[in-house]
């Protein structure tokens, strides 16, 4: 979700006039009526706002490292009054499912796959994701 969010870009027109000043000192002035648009990829992937930007660290996220990330620095959904309606439908379905398909099969990607993500709507993965799906072997005992 950080390195490849659904929605890469968000379009949003200012409805007054503002500025927005970088971190680095930089002052940009915005125009009421103005397209702003923000790119969560571009966001996600940034050495200011991550440490090791680039690397899949899912630690970053949990209860007592959340406190370290800005409101706007993860922006999967977008944020705000306009935040997608499905967010949370989207996370508890993605959850179930994978909880569901992960205990009963493997999905490893077929030999010389070259997976690239594009940007349509949504982030999706070009010419689209081959795998190899086999069967987990079955548990015969009760684990505690």
């Amino acid at each position: 979700m950080r390195l490849y969010p659904p929605a890469p870009s968000i379009n949003r027109a200012a409805i007054a006039d503002d500025a927005w000043t970088s971190p680095t000192g930089e002052t940009v002035k915005i125009d009421a009526g103005v397209t702003v648009l923000i790119m969560p990829w571009t966001l996600h992937r940034h050495e200011l706002y991550w440490e090791n930007p680039r690397a899949f660290v899912p630690e970053r996220f949990l209860p007592e490292n959340r406190g370290r990330l800005n409101r706007f620095q993860y922006l999967p959904f977008g944020a705000g009054p306009r935040v997608c309606i499905g967010a949370t439908f989207a996370m508890q379905e993605a959850v179930i499912a994978l909880a569901v398909l992960m205990r009963r099969f493997r999905f490893d990607a077929t030999p010389n796959s070259r997976i690239w993500p594009v940007q349509k709507l949504t982030t999706q993965p070009r010419d689209g994701m081959p795998m190899r799906v086999s069967l987990r072997p079955a548990k015969t005992t009760l684990e505690n």
